[in-house]
């Protein structure tokens, strides 16, 4: 993960940047996530990567679609299922424990209105919304699911390039499945970066 991460930066920092509004629009995310109400106790600190298309880049309502991916681990064996177990005299109720990851596959637009009259500098807001898929892995077996996904968030551009960000993001489980470990809602927090190239 930090190969891959350290990476990324290498790549966009080495990228030569253009600040013409006809210029590319792409940029990268990088985040640190921490579940809130999925697993707090079980989940350690994730990480989400993305590609990011810019639009209006001169405007004060910047706007960004976003492609990203997620994952958290499980710190510690959870219960997965559970087995019906004869113990000589009757049936008994054993659970079965195991390790746990959560994926995400998420495609949101944002909106980001910045104070100043420019998104090159300054401090800004982010509001989003989009569908997250949700693939939760337990036992070897694996069950997606459909979120909509609506995001909060504030954030400080030191350049038209480089910004950190803090964010909220919610996603309710439309159509979800019936082997649900962890809830039908998935919040959780993001603090990192988005380079623009």
């Amino acid at each position: 993960m930090r190969l891959t991460a350290a990476s990324l930066l290498l790549a966009t920092l080495g990228l030569s940047a253009q600040e013409n509004p006809g210029g590319n629009r792409m940029g990268v995310g990088l985040s640190v996530v921490s579940p809130i109400d999925f697993g707090r106790d079980t989940f350690s600190i994730g990480f989400q990567v993305g590609l990011q298309i810019h639009y209006n880049r001169e405007s004060r309502h910047l706007g960004r679609l976003r492609f990203d991916y997620l994952r958290a681990d499980s710190s510690n064996l959870v219960e997965t299922g559970s087995n019906m177990v004869w113990n000589g005299t009757s049936w008994v109720v054993v659970p079965i424990l195991g390790h746990n990851r959560i994926q995400a596959h998420s495609i949101s637009y944002e909106w980001m209105p910045h104070l100043n009259d420019h998104s090159r500098s300054g401090p800004f807001g982010i509001l989003g919304v989009g569908g997250t898929f949700w693939d939760e892995s337990a036992r070897n077996e694996f069950f997606g699911d459909l979120g909509f996904t609506l995001s909060v968030g504030v954030g400080y551009r030191f350049n038209p390039h480089a910004a950190l960000e803090v964010r909220f993001v919610n996603s309710d489980l439309a159509f979800h499945d019936q082997h649900l470990v962890n809830g039908s809602t998935r919040s959780y927090l993001t603090f990192g970066t988005s380079l623009r190239f």
